[in-house]
């Protein structure tokens, strides 16, 4: 890619290189002046750039080591090949010695132009570029540096195994574009402004590989640079890392408590909604019913002469009794709103939102008559030869002063009227 630069280009790039580093270099003339350095030089050292610039090197160079730099820019002026770096010591402004590498340029200057050695220092309190290098390769994280729009300016060779790409594949991309379209609202500077604060937030997301799947990652940013500087601008530096193991292991911790839920919810001879739950959605339907001024109706129903049903059959055929009526019901009651629970034994309860006496009579008749046509046998029941149900139905408009006790109340009363008055029937609260 850097062959199809321009010599213009490939000069700036290595200019900018040597001036953004964070690494102390510069160079020397044969003269005993620094033809330049860069600031990270003059930072590690003590002194201003501008005031090294020109300055005499013999100064800041520990005086055991400034003969043999002479000897090789001595070398370098008769045209011999100086390729092995040698370690020298600078002097700090503090007196403190500091290592460097002390070597000819790796392209020697044009003919007539004067020799000049390239010094870079070891160790500085911002560590060396080799280190960092170092460290962004071998990481197992995904680095990456974009500009504010997304587009990838670099990318750390963990990229191919994370995502199946080579990092020039990826160098230009937009990485919004490798998003999953859910996803795309959780990425700053999208649906908000780009944060000002230095820190972006961490998000995680998912991010398309290369042969078109997703994994999950978790990403990390700091905006770098300055918004003022027209030349360089600014860039948002990421590391970004593979969790998809731990979203794998979320989700299906969030199915099994979906699962926990729906099953503490659950009767588990019927299927039906248990009593918490009832105790839980009633509440709600009722508080429902009463900001919006609608009818809620309640059918409670009693299997009749069920205990002598299990003396008479045994208790697991009572439970397979149970489980048929329950069935039954659930065919009566067909809107999507309605709620079945058992109440307790053999005594279920319907709840119907949104319902009028009238509906709620239908309903609870349709489900007797549902119950009967099983025409399950009971040898043990005064009403019929085969199982029935009682009926109890109640309706109101919940108002702030009633409480929600006094429907199921209404109910249990038409209940027992149902039960006196012969059974195997559905009566209706008020009812003569």
């Amino acid at each position: 890619m850097v062959d199809q630069w321009t010599n213009a280009e490939q000069t700036q790039l290595y200019f900018s290189a040597f001036r953004l580093s964070a690494n102390g270099m510069a160079f020397f003339s044969e003269e005993g002046l620094f033809l330049r350095v860069n600031p990270a030089f003059g930072k590690q050292i003590g002194y201003p750039e501008e005031a090294l610039n020109g300055m005499p090197w013999e100064p800041v160079i520990h005086p055991d080591d400034r003969k043999q730099i002479h000897s090789i820019m001595k070398d370098l002026a008769n045209g011999m090949t100086v390729s092995h770096p040698f370690e020298a010591r600078l002097i700090r402004s503090d007196g403190m010695p500091i290592r460097c590498s002390v070597t000819a340029p790796v392209v020697p200057p044009p003919t007539g132009q004067p020799a000049a050695l390239f010094v870079q220092i070891l160790e500085s309190d911002a560590g060396s570029d080799s280190l960092y290098r170092t460290l962004i390769e071998q990481s197992t994280d995904v680095v990456s540096m974009h500009d504010l729009s997304g587009r990838i300016l670099y990318i750390s060779p963990s990229c191919r195994a994370l995502l199946g790409y080579e990092p020039v594949e990826l160098i230009g991309k937009n990485v919004y574009d490798l998003f999953h379209p859910e996803d795309l609202t959780k990425i700053p500077g999208i649906t908000a402004p780009m944060e000002t604060a230095p820190e972006l937030p961490l998000i995680s997301y998912r991010i398309r590989t290369k042969n078109g799947g997703y994994v999950w990652f978790e990403t990390s940013g700091r905006i770098t640079g300055n918004e003022h500087d027209s030349e360089n601008g600014q860039t948002v530096i990421c590391i970004s890392r593979d969790i998809s193991s731990r979203k794998q292991t979320e989700q299906q911790l969030m199915k099994t408590n979906e699962l926990l839920q729906k099953i503490s919810s659950i009767d588990a001879l019927t299927g039906l909604a248990n009593r918490r739950f009832f105790d839980e959605r009633f509440a709600k339907e009722w508080r429902h019913a009463m900001r919006f001024s609608t009818p809620l109706s309640v059918i409670l129903l009693d299997i009749d002469y069920f205990k002598r049903y299990n003396d008479t059959y045994g208790h697991h055929d009572g439970d397979a009794c149970l489980q048929y009526v329950a069935e039954a019901m659930r065919h009566a009651a067909k809107r999507p709103g309605d709620m079945i629970a058992r109440y307790g034994g053999e005594e279920f309860v319907i709840v119907l939102p949104v319902t009028d006496g009238r509906g709620a009579l239908y309903v609870a008749e349709r489900m007797r008559s549902e119950v009967e046509r099983l025409r399950i046998p009971h040898r043990g029941s005064a009403v019929s030869s085969f199982v029935t149900a009682s009926l109890g139905v109640a309706t109101m408009i919940p108002v702030r002063n009633v409480s929600l006790r006094e429907l199921i109340i209404r109910a249990d009363k038409a209940l027992y009227r149902a039960k006196q008055e012969g059974r195997n029937r559905a009566i209706a609260y008020g009812d003569e």
